[in-house]
């Protein structure tokens, strides 16, 4: 008989031990499987509160791993509309072109945009591999100046087909900088992407790259009708956009990323004459 006790007393406690686990099993398995929220379990026994906080980090963990995708994904759609165009227009030359030469240089064109399109995919995949706090890979010394004058020659044929005229002023001298070159391909994308779409016909969109002491100066300018003054610092958040009904909001937003991992920044600023201008700092070797 006390066996049979002691029996029953023990199964209760270990009941009673266990309900919290077996509460903390239910609502998992009623909460709806998209569901990330942490656990708010209370009062929880402090044996519990370890596996509690463990749950709450992974599903931390799962919810910015997804938030890194949707970004991806976003980013990459915004990314490839500009070389797309560039492309399409390469194709309409091939195919309007007269001569065999005309013809060959505008197939050399064409697999110059494919080849800079591999690229900028290759990059951007690169970009979203990259967590927030791991450090960049160090890439080998370039040149920067020839890294944007390369940039601008994809870019003027597309830039040519919208009316525009694209000009790059840069100051003698060399630009030594630790950086990949599609980087800065992606940024100046972006900056004269958004200067063009906001340019009158017709219009001038000037590219200039100066050196000072301990910085590169990037600056990429319209003859739009610039923006209001409040509104600058909210043009390089993610998915703001104004005036264009096209735009997704994320070319300015990826241009401060860059920025930001390259030690750099970002401004813009009403030109006196009119226009916005873009001025991408970025920090000697």
């Amino acid at each position: 008989l006390g066996s049979l006790i002691l029996a029953a007393m023990v199964w209760l406690a270990i009941g009673w031990g266990l309900k919290p686990l077996a509460d903390m099993a239910a609502i998992l398995r009623a909460r709806h499987s998209g569901s990330l929220e942490p656990l708010q379990l209370t009062p929880l026994p402090s044996e519990l509160e370890p596996m509690q906080a463990a749950l709450n980090r992974m599903l931390a963990h799962i919810q910015e791993v997804l938030g890194r995708e949707r970004r991806f994904i976003a980013d990459a759609a915004h990314e490839m509309r500009t070389p797309l165009a560039v492309l399409k227009v390469h194709a309409q030359n091939l195919m309007e072109a007269q001569t065999e030469e005309s013809r060959r240089e505008s197939l050399a064109h064409l697999i110059a945009g494919v080849d800079r399109t591999s690229r900028l995919v290759n990059q951007l995949l690169t970009l979203a591999r990259i967590e927030p706090q791991s450090a960049m890979p160090v890439p080998s010394p370039t040149d920067l100046a020839a890294c944007v004058r390369d940039s601008l020659a994809q870019l003027t044929p597309w830039v040519l087909s919208k009316g525009l005229e694209l000009v790059f002023d840069v100051d003698d001298g060399v630009y030594p900088l630790r950086v990949d070159p599609t980087v800065i391909n992606i940024a100046l994308n972006n900056l004269v992407t958004n200067a063009a779409n906001f340019s009158p016909p017709q219009g001038q969109i000037t590219v200039r790259l100066s050196k000072d002491a301990d910085h590169y100066t990037l600056t990429v300018e319209d003859e739009g009708p610039g923006i209001e003054a409040s509104e600058h610092s909210r043009l390089l958040e993610r998915f703001y956009s104004r005036g264009n009904d096209q735009g997704a909001g994320l070319g300015l937003a990826i241009v401060k990323r860059i920025a930001d991992r390259l030690g750099g920044q970002i401004s813009l600023e009403n030109r006196p004459q009119g226009g916005m201008r873009a001025t991408l700092d970025l920090p000697c070797p």
